[in-house]
């Protein structure tokens, strides 16, 4: 080990004698340089091991930071399409239900006339149709007639289960005879019914 004496000369010179007894008698411990060297031996190493520490957790935080952002990103497109299917969804409601309504309005002669049709049975036929109220309420009267009873019956039942026609009433019902005696009696009927939505209830009146 290299010893350096800072001493003045004077004091060295004084000195002498005794430090070089010292040196010649034992040996000398430099205790600062052993703290310095083993303070170089220790420090770096650990400061090494603690940047590595904090770059690993410093990887990892950004990693769990970037799948966190993905699944942001993702949740906020799905939140986008349900409300862009919502819009569509209320806008496709709104234009039915004015579709609807504009057929009630001014279809409303049309569907009565063809579900009329449709009901009727063959062995009946209708003489008059008269307008009781106008559209969207619309309300008409039939009169016909039928070779039995059970034609009416028939009649006024498909009626009701028709989509557009509610509140089938039997106003009136009588037998008709012939001139002819041999001619077969007719039954002469009257009825009232009333247009309506296709959700509307239907409602039979009694024969």
């Amino acid at each position: 080990m290299i010893e350096i004496n800072l001493l003045p000369e004077s004091l060295r010179a004084r000195q002498g004698i005794a430090t070089n007894g010292h040196a010649e008698g034992g040996l000398h411990i430099d205790f600062w340089g052993v703290a310095l060297l083993i303070s170089a031996l220790t420090i770096p190493p650990g400061t090494v091991a603690l940047w590595w520490s904090q770059r690993s957790e410093a990887l990892e935080l950004g990693a769990r930071l970037e799948a966190a952002m993905a699944d942001s990103a993702r949740l906020a497109e799905l939140h986008a399409a349900s409300d862009s299917l919502s819009e569509r969804s209320r806008e496709i409601r709104e234009r039915v239900a004015l579709v609807e309504r504009l057929d009630r309005d001014r279809f409303a002669w049309p569907h009565m006339m063809d579900e009329i049709s449709r009901a009727l049975p063959p062995p009946a036929w209708l003489i008059s149709l008269r307008q009781l109220s106008p559209p969207p309420d619309l309300t008409v009267e039939l009169q016909g007639v039928a070779g039995n009873p059970l034609a009416i019956t028939e009649f006024v039942r498909s009626l009701g289960t028709s989509d557009y026609i509610a509140d089938v009433k039997i106003i009136g019902s009588q037998q008709q005879q012939g001139s002819d005696p041999e001619q077969v009696s007719r039954q002469a009927f009257t009825l009232v019914l009333r247009f309506a939505r296709a959700s509307a209830l239907r409602r039979v009146g009694p024969t």
